[in-house]
């Protein structure tokens, strides 16, 4: 089984963002993410998308939904200012039902199965949300499906889907292992590298996983 999440990156510290989220009725938990940014990552009932567009439009700032599904897909929203930018998705049509005939076969072959190419690749739509200067190559890389390391790929693409996540949050010069996660695993207490149940604040009713050891 692979790696399941959704969290919402916003460009502005957590001092301005999380007092915003008080009335808003969500459960989960933030973290800072770079010297003005955010992760909120909210319960698997509420939509990353959603908690991206209200945050974007309360600060007016951009923000970015993402989902992660079974390390396969990773679909991205970017906001600005409360308003759609960018829809990124690594893997389209991975949620269609495949074409069958009458009989419920496949009409494509299996052996002629290609991983079709990533849509929404734009590297300047995610710029805004750069804590720091940006190799803009690696990024198109990157979201191109490109693996910046061959190590993480398979057949010239990435092997896992939070691995290309991980690399586009690390070329906009953020915190990508408190970015790369979810609420489900902080809430049983698999923080990311560097982390400690103590940083995590928490919102709506959310509990604090106990610390390791």
């Amino acid at each position: 089984m692979g790696s399941f999440y959704g969290n919402v990156l916003v460009a502005r510290p957590c001092e301005e963002a999380v007092p915003l989220l008080a009335g808003e009725g969500i459960t989960g938990y933030a973290l800072p993410v770079g010297p003005g940014h955010t992760v909120v990552h909210p319960d698997p009932e509420t939509s990353s998308g959603d908690v991206a567009g209200g945050l974007s439009k309360l600060l007016g700032a951009p923000a970015v939904g993402t989902y992660v599904f079974d390390s396969d897909v990773v679909v991205m929203l970017v906001f600005g200012d409360g308003v759609l930018r960018l829809h990124y998705d690594s893997w389209p049509g991975y949620f269609d039902e495949p074409e069958t005939d009458e009989n419920g076969n496949p009409l494509t072959p299996v052996d002629d199965f290609a991983f079709p190419a990533p849509e929404g690749v734009d590297p300047d739509a995610f710029l805004p949300l750069a804590a720091g200067p940006v190799d803009r190559a690696a990024l198109e890389s990157a979201l191109r499906g490109v693996p910046l390391d061959p190590d993480d790929g398979y057949d010239g693409r990435y092997a896992l889907a939070e691995a290309q996540h991980y690399d586009v949050m690390t070329c906009l010069r953020l915190d990508a292992a408190r970015l790369t996660t979810g609420f489900r695993y902080l809430a049983r207490g698999d923080l990311p590298h560097g982390t400690a149940a103590g940083d995590l604040v928490t919102l709506g009713g959310a509990v604090r996983p106990a610390p390791a050891g």
